[in-house]
């Protein structure tokens, strides 16, 4: 049964949670060290990054996360005292790490750790933990305690789980010294470009981004039936790519457009879910992609340009899914257009939208010449940042525009330290299954259970990827994913890229998937609906984020590798099965559905995922025929409720 809503069950429920609403003395303390170290890695984004970048790095990130995220309820508007060990061993277990860093890096320190590496090292794991409890939940430190736990003691399980054992302290130097363990390459890319990207994201949406993308979209489908869910499946795709986590997505967005797409008729459910889905689509959404395609482009040695050109198509695809989701509703249930005097013209829609669009363009530039995205993404800052600053038509003075600018870094820096937390603890899960070959041992599980069948592996890493990916932030749920059954695919033969792409999608849906869904949990806390049932709409409606990636995997011409013709058709083909499959789950097409005409649009949609020549042709022509049954039909119904018309008589 749908509830209120309550407004403070957002913050409740949302990434960040224990979130302390400081002032006084230390909100300077804590906007200083976030705008220290927003400016030290633009500093290095320009001049070239540090060889101790990523200690540096964490250095900032943990004792950030400390200051700013609460042990417990009861400390949300104060420090106190006992957190101060945490905050300044945070910094401590990292300025160890620098001045060591000539005997650990170039004279291999981690293959003789003293005892003071033990120590730190022990400090830093826990420490990384705790950052990670404060700021995303319980769910994963459980997890890389898990990891932890096997690595100690996993020779002791029988049969191909089992591994040889390690020493304590080769464990602790591995995942604390090695260059492959918290400050080794993974960190490496946080420090380095997702930093950047998230401060560009952040300084947009800072300086009135999201209220452009939302008086954007409401102008651009305000005039079409059931626009309000249509501006936020716009809104929700432009701003989820930029700001890095389905969880601040839903958060931001819906308090917005979830009352707006309730006032214009849609359920509760059906507006959460709405929400929950588009935003979860923005991690999969070029140019930005959250972060996951800087790690993603870390993991398969690739450029980060061919992993946006791949996604493109698909991102569209899954948002042509949820927009004709929206749309059959509206068409169901007779909704109406924003009324004319509540939606902006389109005029004031493109009001100041140049300080959005142009350094989106300078950034998608840079990248097709080829710089790497960290010139990219900077160059595209500082044009965000002067065209804000400058442009005449930007609200307030320049004096206020420029006092706006710590807030927008300490946005940045605060999201960015998040992430290098993460990824810190992933650095340790990844080094764990590294060490005891636990990847492998679950990808030949999976390769003996499928009998090398590839439907059947993709199947069943689908449902590994959901599970692993379960309340956690993109990055860490893709990486954890990607560690575990990228191996299956490899050994399968599918293509690096479009097996990665494959876990990303389903590490991300599972954000809306039951029985965690924390994107269906947030969004439904806005609407005031159950969050169970607002999952599992949310699942329906982002049904076709589920077809997709087989759809690419079997027709590789989805991910732009073809002939402009064949990337036509896949696209063409593409289009008509999610439509296809959008009509079946929601029971509309032309008009109401059948349980008979929604089960042959759901086999119809299923035709079109291999690319084959015979079942695209038979998929089309199920498709075609039920959309002529259903304008006869249409067609009749009109004639019947037509009044006959009289003669007057001579």
């Amino acid at each position: 049964m749908d509830t209120p809503a309550n407004p403070n069950v957002v913050e409740k429920y949302s990434e960040g949670s224990g979130k302390r609403q400081l002032s006084g003395f230390w909100f300077m303390v804590t906007r200083l060290a976030a705008v220290s170290m927003a400016l030290f890695h633009l500093y290095t984004a320009l001049t070239g990054p540090m060889n101790t970048q990523n200690a540096i790095h964490l250095l900032f990130a943990l004792p950030l996360i400390f200051l700013a995220y609460s042990c417990r309820s009861r400390d949300a508007n104060r420090i106190p005292w006992y957190d101060l060990v945490p905050i300044i061993l945070g910094a401590v277990v990292s300025i160890y790490y620098v001045i060591h860093f000539d005997r650990i890096i170039y004279q291999l320190g981690y293959l003789m750790p003293t005892q003071l590496d033990i120590i730190f090292g022990i400090s830093a794991i826990l420490l990384l933990l705790e950052a990670c409890r404060r700021a995303i939940g319980l769910a994963f430190p459980i997890l890389v305690l898990i990891a932890l736990s096997y690595a100690a003691f996993g020779q002791h399980l029988p049969g191909v789980w089992g591994h040889g054992g390690f020493r304590w302290d080769d464990l602790i130097a591995t995942f604390y010294l090695s260059p492959t363990g918290v400050y080794g390459s993974l960190m490496r890319t946080s420090s380095t470009v997702i930093v950047v990207f998230i401060m560009f994201g952040a300084l947009l949406v800072t300086t009135g981004g999201g209220d452009s993308f939302m008086r954007l979209a409401n102008a651009a489908t305000g005039r079409l039936s059931g626009g309000p869910a249509k501006a936020a499946t716009l809104c929700s795709a432009m701003f989820g790519s930029i700001s890095g986590s389905t969880a601040a997505n839903v958060a931001t967005t819906g308090v917005f457009t979830i009352p707006m797409m309730k006032k214009n008729g849609y359920s509760p459910r059906f507006a959460a879910a709405t929400e929950a889905s588009a935003s979860t689509g923005g991690q999969i959404l070029p140019p930005i992609m959250g972060a996951a395609a800087f790690v993603m482009a870390d993991v398969i040695s690739t450029s980060y340009l061919a992993i946006i050109s791949a996604a493109l198509i698909p991102a569209l695809l899954f948002y042509l899914a949820i927009w004709m989701s929206v749309h059959f509703e509206a068409k169901r249930l007779g909704l109406s257009p924003i009324p004319k005097s509540q939606r902006p013209s389109l005029r004031e829609g493109l009001f100041n939208i140049e300080t959005l669009l142009i350094p989106l363009i300078v950034l998608i530039t840079l990248l097709v010449m080829r710089y790497t995205p960290t010139t990219a993404a900077v160059a595209a800052y500082f044009t965000a940042m002067a065209l804000y600053l400058f442009s005449w038509r930007s609200p307030g003075t320049f004096v206020e525009r420029l006092k706006s600018l710590p807030a927008a870094l300490e946005a940045g820096a605060m999201t960015a330290a998040m992430i290098a937390v993460i990824i810190g603890s992933v650095a340790i899960i990844a080094s764990v299954i590294s060490l005891t070959g636990l990847g492998l041992k679950v990808s030949s599980v999976i390769l003996v259970v499928s009998g090398g069948d590839v439907l059947v592996t993709l199947v069943l890493a689908m449902v590994v990827a959901i599970i692993l990916g379960m309340g956690l932030p993109t990055v860490a749920a893709y990486m954890l994913a990607a560690s575990v059954v990228a191996g299956a695919f490899i050994e399968a033969g599918l293509p690096s890229l479009s097996a990665h792409l494959f876990i990303l999608y389903f590490a991300i849906l599972s954000g809306v998937t039951p029985p965690v869904a924390l994107a269906a949990y947030i969004g439904g806390a806005i609407a005031g609906s159950h969050w169970f049932r607002t999952a599992l709409t949310a699942t329906k409606i982002s049904l076709g984020g589920f077809l997709i990636p087989y759809m690419f995997i079997y027709h590789p011409p989805l991910l732009g590798n073809g002939t402009a013709l064949e990337i036509a058709l896949a696209v063409g083909s593409g289009v008509i099965g999610i439509t296809a499959l959008a009509a079946s789950t929601i029971g509309y097409f032309l008009r109401p559905c059948s349980w008979l005409e929604r089960g042959l649009l759901l086999a119809a949609a299923l035709m079109l995922i291999s690319g084959q020549l015979i079942t695209d042709v038979a998929g089309i022509a199920v498709i075609g025929g039920l959309f002529v049954w259903q304008y006869l039909k249409n067609q009749r119904s009109e004639v019947a409720l037509t009044p006959p018309t009289h003669k007057e008589p001579a």
